[in-house]
């Protein structure tokens, strides 16, 4: 390779090491961002789980049995939210293949699916996707609400029974785990006394896997048994379940970003370090080529003077 050749490398790597460098910076502030939001997600779900437990007793004394309480109907339903964006490593990837799992084991369910790069891969199974559109780049809180309420409507004509949410459980910077929960029917009960399940098993989830209170004891702000409704509980409670259905929705959402955003963060800090170890391989590459090409030519004028 010629010392041409070797500077043009050079400079390519330069360029491409500050690409990365950027995008690592990019991806550090949404993803500071992001855990906040994740944090208050957190906090508002359980607040939610918590209403939903002091109201096992009132769901049972209401007149009708809602929609959102019975597996009843004629396909299960997966909602998947996978990656918006290349160039976060493999985590892509591990969704892929948890999602594909879950849909071997149940090969008829429909598919909600979310996030450019699920969309692609999952073009194979483009006859049982909805047709549901949401910009996962600039959600809002009503696009989710909007998804829960036809979400509603299909479960009252019994089209869909079961429903699976696959996302990514966002722990920290370096560890994001795929996961796949049934959210649907609603089960408001005391998780705390659960043994742990491994990453992936259908019950393991962000909500299921906290400490929550069962309704009355210390420690739960909604005591049980102690709720007025008006004008009935059997109007407050649809909408409650929609309003628990949307959260949780956006919830899986955003968990599953800042994965994506962690990863790409680690991701580009993995390829600017690569970078620089490249650009100091070629730089040493570049200097021994252009100290032979001095020597050599040191050598012929010293040839040349003797002989002349």
């Amino acid at each position: 390779m010629s010392l041409k050749e070797l500077r043009r490398r050079i400079a390519s790597v330069k360029s491409t090491q500050k690409i990365t460098s950027a995008m690592k910076m990019v991806a550090s502030a949404k993803l500071r961002r992001l855990q906040e939001r994740v944090l208050f997600g957190n906090n508002f779900l359980k607040s939610l789980h918590n209403i939903g437990c002091s109201l096992r007793q009132s769901q049972n004394d209401a007149e009708t049995i809602n929609t959102w309480l019975t597996p009843d109907g004629k396909h299960d339903l997966i909602i998947i939210f996978g990656a918006e964006n290349v160039l976060c490593g493999g985590f892509h990837g591990h969704q892929m293949r948890q999602i594909n799992n879950v849909i071997d084991e149940n090969p008829d369910a429909k598919l909600l699916v979310f996030g450019t790069k699920a969309v692609d891969a999952l073009k194979a199974h483009k006859n049982k996707i909805l047709p549901m559109n949401l910009d996962l780049k600039h959600p809002k809180m009503q696009n989710f609400f909007s998804i829960a309420k036809k979400l509603e409507l299909l479960k009252t004509k019994k089209e869909i029974s079961r429903i699976q949410v696959i996302g990514s459980a966002f722990k920290n910077i370096l560890s994001q785990k795929p996961y796949c929960k049934i959210l649907c029917p609603f089960e408001f009960t005391d998780h705390s006394t659960r043994s742990p399940r491994p990453v992936g098993s259908r019950d393991n989830s962000p909500v299921e896997s906290s400490s929550l209170r069962a309704p009355g004891e210390r420690g739960n702000p909604y005591p049980a048994d102690t709720s007025i409704f008006e004008p009935s509980i059997d109007v407050f409670l649809p909408y409650f379940f929609t309003q628990y259905l949307a959260v949780s929705l956006h919830q899986c959402w955003l968990e599953t970003l800042a994965g994506e955003m962690a990863s790409r963060m680690t991701a580009m800090d993995n390829a600017t370090r690569n970078a620089k170890d490249m650009i100091s391989d070629l730089s040493l590459v570049y200097n021994r080529t252009r100290q032979a090409k001095i020597t050599t030519e040191l050598t012929e004028i010293i040839a040349g003077s003797q002989g002349a």
